[in-house]
């Protein structure tokens, strides 16, 4: 299947009729149709339907619309991007990053790079890290925040913070009476809140520390968002584990009573597809991930 073969069926699916298309791309009718029978051929399958004088999408027609319309965009911005140094500033790009640091991050991070470069245009999405993840290695997206991914090759990834998790209550919770060894023996008779366990991404729900700390209690919620677990906190006797990132921000809300000698590391990572072009544009964004995490 050539490029030129894909507009040509792109235009004429969009109106459903050889004429308006061969008009608006200023080729021959017959040109098109020698084009969409060239499809059809290397396909196996018919792509339109002859009803009269009318055509019409079969579902395989359908099918490759939906599909190449984005196959044609992304084929088109490389193009563009391999021919010149400039015009990587420019094109759509797709980002993500998990629910706990796309407002605070990825946001700001996207719109001053995009401040100095008006003719990018862009989508942001907040998902969990694991989703993050997926999408990346399945090229879904150009680029992606998520907290400790498992190292894949089908990305590559650059941390941009590295810290800890710490055992978090509600201010006035009834574990400050106690100290030191005797708070830690007494975490477990309270409730937990766990973060949900998916695949590709570390430090869920059996954190080594956690039994290490002989701190294993009854899990009362699962989460997919910080968000969930600190409100749940701070509304219950509840514990949980969140990123030290994240406490900072909750600060006058939660206690940290982290015991003595604990150690629950985590990362802050950026990634993007291995086999996807590293454009300037990307780039950027990612600098300015980094400086922001450095300020933080």
């Amino acid at each position: 299947m050539k490029l030129d073969q894909l507009k040509y069926f792109i235009e004429t699916s969009k109106h459903e009729h050889i004429g308006k298309a061969a008009k608006i791309l200023n080729i021959s009718p017959s040109a098109i149709s020698h084009s969409i029978a060239n499809l059809e051929e290397e396909f196996g399958r018919e792509l339109f339907i002859k009803q009269g004088k009318r055509i019409f999408l079969t579902s395989h027609g359908k099918l490759l619309a939906e599909r190449g319309v984005f196959l044609l965009r992304e084929a088109e911005r490389l193009m563009e991007e391999v021919r010149s140094d400039q015009v990587e500033l420019q094109g759509h790009y797709r980002l993500a990053a998990t629910h706990a640091l796309c407002e605070e991050h990825m946001v700001p991070a996207w719109l001053d790079v995009k401040k100095a470069h008006p003719h990018v245009s862009g989508e942001i999405y907040t998902l969990r890290s694991a989703e993050v993840l997926s999408k990346i290695c399945n090229g879904e997206l150009d680029l992606g925040v998520c907290l400790s991914p498992q190292s894949n090759p089908l990305f590559d990834r650059e941390i941009l913070r590295e810290g800890q998790l710490f055992v978090v209550v509600r201010k006035k919770h009834p574990i400050l009476k106690f100290k030191g060894l005797e708070r830690s023996k007494m975490i477990a008779q309270f409730p937990t809140v766990r973060p949900k366990a998916f695949q590709g991404i570390e430090n869920c729900e059996t954190h080594p520390a956690i039994k290490q700390h002989r701190m294993e209690g009854r899990v009362d919620l699962m989460f997919d968002s910080y968000s969930v677990a600190i409100r749940a906190v701070h509304d219950s006797d509840m514990w949980t584990l969140i990123p030290d990132v994240l406490f900072e921000k909750h600060e006058k809300l939660l206690e940290n009573i982290s015991p003595k000698g604990w150690d629950a590391p985590y990362n802050v990572s950026v990634i993007w597809p291995r086999d996807r072009i590293m454009t300037k544009l990307i780039q950027l964004v990612i600098a300015n991930l980094k400086l922001r995490f450095h300020t933080v």
